[in-house]
């Protein structure tokens, strides 16, 4: 089942990209690992710099090397439009 919280950042992705609001951060954690980090960016009234709020994170590597290790709910109407994999073989 999908999550709300899922389900709110994914609307959250869908407003911002119809009116490009949004930007790609490259970050890094403590140990300087990098992270591609999606954030909605705002222009507030009363600055002349952006804010940048983050809900979610690009996938690496490759989401395509991913998609090979999982599968689409049995129930998922429609066509999965992705190989099968052979890692359930």
């Amino acid at each position: 089942m999908i999550t709300n919280e899922s389900i709110r950042n994914f609307q959250e992705l869908a407003r911002v990209c119809a009116y490009g609001d949004m930007s790609v951060v490259e970050c890094s954690d403590s140990k300087d690992r990098k992270y591609q980090v999606i954030c909605a960016v705002v222009d507030p009234p009363d600055s002349d710099e952006a804010v940048y709020v983050p809900f979610g994170f690009m996938l690496t590597p490759n989401i395509y090397n991913l998609l090979d290790r999982i599968k689409p709910p049995e129930s998922l109407k429609g066509e999965w439009a992705w190989p099968e994999s052979t890692y359930y073989s």
